[in-house]
């Protein structure tokens, strides 16, 4: 069972997830056809397509199913510490809650990356 408070917090990332996406929509005939993207290694820099802005979206949703389902299964986590009994109710809200503020932490961050100037302008 997952408590209500992690269930409300856990939405909080989706909530910026939507609104992303509405203002992504709001500005995505302002946005140029070809973006500038840039690579990793030697590739210092190329273009794409704009609709190259919503795969960040995608990935970011992936990353949050993939984290809830842990959340609903705490107990397939391997634990490094022993975990009794009277302490588990608290150890699973414990590693629920971290799990919800790391989805918290990896949507922020991937939103502010994908504000770029070209979202901007």
């Amino acid at each position: 069972m997952i408590p209500k408070s992690i269930r409300y917090l856990f939405s909080i990332p989706f909530i910026i997830i939507v609104c992303y996406s509405v203002y992504l929509l709001s500005r995505y005939n302002s946005i140029p056809e070809i973006i500038p993207i840039h690579g990793y290694g030697r590739s210092t820099g190329g273009s794409g397509s704009k609709l190259f802005l919503f795969s960040p979206i995608i990935l970011n949703m992936i990353i949050l199913l993939f984290i809830w389902r842990i959340i609903k299964n705490p107990g397939k986590i391997n634990f490094t510490f022993e975990n009794k009994d009277e302490n588990y109710k608290k150890e699973t809200f414990t590693v629920q809650l971290v799990l919800v503020i790391i989805a918290i932490f990896i949507t922020v961050f991937t939103t502010l990356l994908l504000f770029s100037d070209v979202v901007y302008k």
